[in-house]
């Protein structure tokens, strides 16, 4: 015997998390933001809205044209975790990359 359980519909976008997906290729910017169960599930329904024109390309030119990069990242309330106060590659804000005697 099956039984069939209705969620309440805020229950289940609760279980779904949104994602910010950026593509840069080709001197082109790809920008969205997607709801999807896992990361896969978002980078297939991203690619779902590239295919059908609903995200649009900007030119972005100072990011070399032979190069693909993707960034991901899950978005908690809408935003990111990232903080953007640390640096922690490279040369910190404010301090000078080569130093003198």
């Amino acid at each position: 015997m099956h039984r069939v359980v209705l969620l309440p519909q805020f229950v289940i976008y609760s279980l779904m998390s949104s994602y910010r997906i950026q593509i840069r290729s080709e001197g082109k910017y790809y920008d969205g933001i997607i709801e999807a169960q896992d990361d896969v599930s978002a980078l297939r329904q991203f690619e779902k809205k590239l295919t059908n024109g609903k995200i649009e390309a900007k030119d972005e030119p100072l990011y070399t044209p032979k190069r693909v990069f993707i960034t991901m990242e899950e978005l908690k309330n809408g935003t990111t975790n990232a903080n953007i106060g640390e640096a922690s590659v490279g040369v910190q804000v404010g301090e000078s990359g080569v130093k003198t005697g």
